[in-house]
């Protein structure tokens, strides 16, 4: 597998900042609460096989391991540097280097994909749909997030985030255009977390935010959608 660093992937200082910074923490904590609750909504009641594209050092996956004990939870991760550190921290978790537009697994090998604050980083998403839709077995689900492009360019500017590691960041509406181009159905589509550090009655929050039509407020989005 290729372990030379290049555009847009990650490497082990963002495993530390997800230990140290608050947001980082949070941000983790929240798209894992996202992607369990899906799990929970849409996937079958006991998945078999679970696979998260640029798992990073494992963390989420390691949560939805827990969450589904029985199941085969498999991460890929581009960075050797995290893969190694995924392996130390979660022995059990099966953690492998690979590109994800080019995923080495048989066809309809899994139940639910997850591909989470992913999108971003690579030049071409609409590839690595194409490999989801693979190894998705019929009926399987794809649990995707990405940052909304207006609160992305203003945490740029704030300094909040780096400005060379996103690719292309689209909003819900092009993410979902995206994943119907490429023979997936739309089985929720909705904005998540008012805040980037969190904030108290966040839900409660929220739900009254989409009630008012405020959606834009929110900084991250969230596409389920089923083979």
């Amino acid at each position: 597998m290729k372990s030379e660093p290049k555009s847009g992937t990650l490497d082990i200082d963002y495993a530390e900042k997800r230990v140290k910074k608050r947001s980082h923490r949070y941000r983790l904590w929240r798209r894992t609460h996202e992607v369990l609750g899906a799990i929970g909504e849409f996937g079958r009641e006991k998945p078999r096989d679970i696979i998260d594209l640029g798992t990073a050092e494992g963390r989420m996956l390691n949560s939805v391991s827990e969450a589904y004990p029985s199941a085969r939870c498999v991460g890929i991760e581009y960075d050797s540097s995290l893969v190694e550190l995924s392996k130390r921290l979660y022995p059990n978790l099966e953690v492998i280097q690979g590109d994800i537009q080019e995923i080495d697994f048989p066809d309809e090998s899994f139940d639910v994909v997850t591909a989470t604050a992913v999108m971003e980083h690579v030049p071409r998403p609409e590839k690595v749909l194409g490999e989801v839709k693979r190894v998705l077995r019929p009926g399987g689900i794809v649990i995707v997030t990405v940052p909304d492009p207006f609160w992305e360019r203003v945490a740029v500017l704030v300094r909040h985030l780096e400005d060379d590691k996103h690719q292309h960041v689209m909003n819900i509406r092009e993410m979902c255009d995206l994943m119907r181009e490429n023979g997936f159905k739309i089985l929720k589509a909705q904005k998540f977390m008012l805040s980037p550090f969190g904030m108290p009655f966040e839900f409660t929050a929220e739900m009254t935010v989409r009630l008012v039509n405020l959606d834009f407020l929110m900084v991250n989005q969230l596409v389920v959608a089923g083979r």
